[in-house]
């Protein structure tokens, strides 16, 4: 048998089929970086402060990135099982620094940099250190790269409510002095911010990623939000993520900046503490009523059931209760509770609301 015949390519004909491949993915780059920009995110030519050496990375690699990136998440999650959080640290960074449109990992390191990290340090200021590094890989970084994504807004607004709002931290006193020590050279002495804000004013925003005419819009359409508590940067970054709306993330984008709005309604509102002191206190803020409720109805217009319908329940419970006896509001305020109740089940009387020091857990009796 003969040996099989073998036809090696020309020089010239290697050439035309190198500079076709290239031609190819050129044409696949620009239509990739097409849908890119369709949902808001940046190319590495596009995205601000890029550093030159990661720039060269990626133009290196070119497709192997991707390779070099799941060999990467494989060794993240051995690590993890493992409790080597310090180290997942790095091997996250190295994942967003070759594939800076990973949302997942951004939302990793974040979440892993605000608790795990964090919790592993003794000194409250160790802690505060870590949760603000977290904050500023989501909102300075991985929003540079894809502004439109709208998991990167619902995870930094869950992380300002959740993280640096709540008290699940023995160091939250310390997260939220720090966050409206930081804010309150820049607001009115109420921790609302001004309608015209000067230049360093708006420098300083800037600088936390704050834009001074969204500020301003949300004051206008809810009330006079106080910056200086971190529900009202939940309800920022909440808001902006409604404004790229998708199936798996516009819910949680809803419920971040109702839950925002309601805690804020109901609790913390309003900063009455002492930064000179570093002492912490807050109240609510019933300003923010119709705002709140405009929202409400609006999210039950898109979404019908779950939370949503307590949480207007509630709300509208608290409007009846806290109402002056003579407000004309008072009747259309118990129909719409009424209409929320489930079947066979009638909404408590009106004096049974206002006559409660604190609103019971059920608002429904079953109908005589």
């Amino acid at each position: 048998m003969s040996p099989p015949k073998k036809f090696p390519l020309k020089p010239s004909a290697a050439w035309f089929c190198a500079l076709l491949l290239i031609a190819l993915l050129a044409v696949l780059g620009n239509a990739l970086r097409g849908m890119r920009h369709a949902r808001g995110h940046a190319g590495a030519a596009h995205a601000e402060g890029v550093p030159p050496a990661l720039n060269a990375v990626m133009m290196g690699l070119g497709g192997f990135r991707g390779i070099l990136s799941e060999a990467l998440w494989f060794r993240m999650e051995r690590l993890q099982f493992q409790g080597r959080f310090l180290e997942i640290t790095q091997l996250a960074d190295w994942i967003t620094r070759l594939d800076p449109h990973a949302t997942e990992a951004w939302v990793y390191n974040a979440w892993n940099l605000a608790y795990n990290v964090s919790a592993m340090m003794r000194r409250p200021e160790d802690r505060l250190r870590w949760v603000e590094n977290g904050v500023k890989l989501l909102r300075d970084e991985a929003l540079v790269w894809s502004p439109g994504e709208p998991r990167l807004h619902r995870e930094l607004a869950w992380m300002y409510r959740n993280k640096i709002g709540s008290s699940l931290d023995r160091a939250h006193f310390l997260y939220k002095l720090s966050l409206a020590a930081q804010m309150a050279p820049l607001l009115n002495p109420d921790g609302t911010l001004a309608d015209d804000p000067p230049p360093g004013v708006v420098a300083g925003l800037r600088g936390m990623r704050l834009d001074p005419a969204a500020m301003r819009a949300l004051q206008t359409r809810f009330g006079p939000l106080d910056w200086r508590v971190p529900e009202s940067h939940s309800l920022y970054w909440s808001m902006g993520g409604l404004a790229f709306p998708d199936d798996s993330n516009t819910l949680a984008c809803y419920r971040e900046a109702y839950l925002s709005l309601f805690t804020m309604f109901l609790e913390h509102g309003r900063f009455t503490g002492d930064l000179e002191a570093g002492v912490w206190s807050t109240e609510r803020n019933p300003a923010l009523a119709d705002g709140l409720g405009e929202f409400l109805r609006e999210t039950l217009a898109v979404f019908p059931r779950g939370g949503v319908v307590n949480i207007y329940a509630r709300f509208l419970a608290h409007r009846v209760r806290d109402a002056a006896p003579m407000d004309t509001r008072i009747a259309g305020w118990h129909a719409e509770l009424n209409a929320l109740a489930p079947d066979g089940m009638v909404a408590l009387p009106v004096e049974m609301l206002q006559d409660a020091p604190v609103l019971p857990t059920e608002l429904f009796n079953p109908v005589p």
